[in-house]
């Protein structure tokens, strides 16, 4: 694993190492609380790392010199990517783009009624926390672009 973790003191220390064969570029961008999950740690540290590129299903991370690496080659197959928790009729896990494109289908659809279903600020707070944690899990799919532009929809304090 390129990110290795420790937890000494009150902070999480993450360094990211270049996972092309040979390359001893390493950085370690600043702490995150001692309470951080692994994954919330390396999601962190890859946003905090400038310059560097990473490859999620590969799991890798690029220094600036080889942030090529992390680009999927053109016409390749792309890796199947399954949802975590939305099955079809039979109970197989959804392709993940096709679900954000049906997602994003639902969204012209209004209620039966004709009339939005309406949250209050504490419930919109909530639904754009969480589906900003969704967009972090996903970064750099269309479920996770889904995810962010519709959290901004519900949270209007902040831009896009």
């Amino acid at each position: 694993m390129s990110i290795h973790l420790s937890s000494e003191g009150q902070l999480r220390r993450v360094v990211l190492s270049c996972d092309v064969a040979g390359c001893p570029v390493q950085i370690e961008p600043p702490a995150i609380e001692r309470w951080r999950s692994d994954a919330d740690a390396r999601s962190w540290a890859r946003d905090h790392a400038g310059g560097w590129t990473s490859d999620p299903s590969r799991q890798t991370d690029y220094c600036t010199e080889h942030a090529a690496f992390s680009i999927a080659p053109v016409g390749g197959p792309i890796p199947p990517r399954p949802t975590a928790a939305a099955r079809d009729s039979a109970g197989n896990p959804l392709n993940r783009d096709e679900y954000a494109a049906l997602l994003r289908t639902q969204l012209d659809v209004t209620a039966p009624t004709g009339q939005p279903v309406l949250l209050t600020a504490a419930q919109a707070a909530v639904a754009s926390q969480l589906l900003d944690e969704l967009a972090g899990v996903y970064r750099g799919e269309s479920l996770a672009t889904l995810a962010h532009d519709l959290s901004v929809l519900m949270d209007r304090r902040r831009s896009a």
